[in-house]
């Protein structure tokens, strides 16, 4: 027995090492496979987009304008919201184009944003779209850029794309000025010297950032848009002048600079209109113009809309920016019904009281909204309360319009005196104020339009009766 245990002895011991041997190698071999995929994991972080990801609501529609799109991409997040608008063609290498400029703004607010060191502080990306037709297939797409990291101040900065929509072709300020250099060094010069005169940004500007903003290279002149007579040159904020200029707009009428351009963008000199035609149709008929302020409203809006439709009237709705950015499909309804569509301010302030840059600053904002809704530039103004000067006046872009007939509709808020208040202040060429965000004024509004027929008025856009008033 004692001999069968020693030769035992070492046949279990031999056991013992070899199994210890195999579990050492397969913890070893789990180990390294372990680091293995720890490595890997890394080198694939790395791959990884550096910014998070963001939900958003991403739709196409279609647009007023032949062959042009309009994408809008909106997120809600709380820490890194955004909206933006961009156009979208038949043309692949024209979207690529676009997209880019897109994505990498996007990408750059989202890292911006992770970066900061800040939890707490929210962001805010806005992307709007303006659309300018030049003759039959020319287009002007201003994106403007509002981007706001959590610090102080916010930045506006501007792309801007000129297209061939027949083509695709993208249109630049070389072919613009038939790639002459000479042309390029007038234009600079013009640019500059409007720059130079301009009283509301004149005390504003960086002359250093100026003069070489303006330089005659092409590179200084590749943010530009046709904008019905005029060729229109955009700067960002704080290029060349303090925050308190905004972001500058030169606009040179392409009647100054005819010469410069090239054959299919030059405009036929002797067909260009005096800044008031005359009236053309027969001065002594009855004309009306019916015209409603403060709106769009969700349901009084719609109201008088169904009323002018029972007469065959058109109107014009001067619109708060504020309120059609909440409702943008009553503002398109209202185009569609074709009526005319004014600006009238953000939020109905007083603008005398007003610095010129808020002035429009309140301009601006709605007119990009209205934009942004219908696809197509408000054609009148009217200033809140009736309030303007000479300076506002010349700073607003558009014809600025009062009225003549005060309803005060917004005053007495009866149905039944709307109708009198017309008859004792009733004149040929008359510009009626109303507001469709009162109940009262769709109630009495039935009463106006049927009097008015009776006495053999022609129902009028305030653009189609200026001429008759001058």
């Amino acid at each position: 027995m004692q001999e069968r245990r020693k030769k035992r002895g070492p046949i279990i011991d031999f056991l013992l090492l070899g199994l210890i041997v195999t579990l050492t190698t397969v913890i070893l071999v789990i180990i390294l496979s372990k680091d293995e995929f720890k490595f890997q994991k890394i080198s694939a972080s790395k791959e990884e987009p550096k910014t998070e990801s963001v939900n958003s609501n991403l739709s196409t529609e279609s647009s007023a304008f032949p062959g042009i799109r309009i994408v809008t991409d909106v997120s809600n997040d709380k820490r890194t919201p955004f909206a933006i608008h961009y156009p979208q063609t038949d043309n692949k290498v024209f979207n690529d184009a676009v997209l880019q400029y897109i994505s990498d703004s996007k990408e750059n607010y989202l890292a911006s944003m992770k970066k900061n060191k800040d939890k707490e502080a929210m962001g805010e990306l806005n992307i709007s779209l303006e659309t300018f037709p030049y003759r039959e297939h020319y287009y002007s797409f201003v994106l403007t850029k509002m981007e706001y990291l959590g610090g102080a101040n916010h930045e506006v900065s501007t792309k801007t794309f000129f297209i061939n929509n027949e083509t695709g072709e993208q249109i630049t300020i070389q072919t613009l000025l038939q790639n002459d250099e000479n042309n390029l060094s007038t234009l600079a010069a013009n640019v500059r010297k409007d720059l130079q005169k301009n009283l509301q940004i004149k005390d504003e500007l960086f002359t250093d950032e100026l003069l070489k903003a303006t330089e005659p290279k092409w590179s200084n002149f590749n943010r530009f848009a046709i904008v019905d007579d005029s060729l229109q040159f955009y700067f960002n904020e704080y290029e060349i002048a303090s925050g308190a200029a905004g972001a500058p707009i030169v606009k040179l009428p392409l009647s100054l600079i005819n010469p410069l351009l090239a054959s299919e963008f030059q405009i036929a000199m002797e067909n260009v209109k005096p800044t008031n035609p005359p009236p053309t149709g027969d001065p002594n008929k009855k004309r009306i113009a019916l015209t409603f302020d403060d709106g769009p409203h969700p349901k009084v809006t719609e109201q008088i809309l169904n009323i002018l439709d029972k007469y065959h009237a058109k109107a014009t709705f001067f619109m708060l920016g504020s309120r059609v950015q909440y409702y943008p499909d009553i503002a398109r309804d209202v185009l569609a019904r074709g009526h005319e569509i004014g600006n009238h301010s953000w939020n109905h302030p007083v603008l005398t009281k007003l610095t010129q840059e808020q002035v429009m600053k309140e301009y601006n904002t709605t007119a990009n909204e209205i934009e942004k809704a219908i696809n197509h530039g408000a054609t009148v103004f009217r200033p809140p309360y009736g309030a303007t000067n000479d300076t506002i006046n010349a700073e607003i872009p558009i014809p600025v319009v009062l009225w003549s007939i005060d309803t005060l509709d917004w005053k007495h808020r009866n149905a039944q005196q709307l109708l009198p208040h017309v008859k004792n202040n009733l004149h040929n060429n008359a510009i009626v104020l109303m507001h469709d965000i009162h109940q009262s004024t769709a109630d009495g509004l039935d009463a106006v339009l049927a009097y008015l027929q009776e006495q053999g008025y022609e129902f009028v856009t305030v653009s189609e009766i200026l001429p008759y008033r001058q």
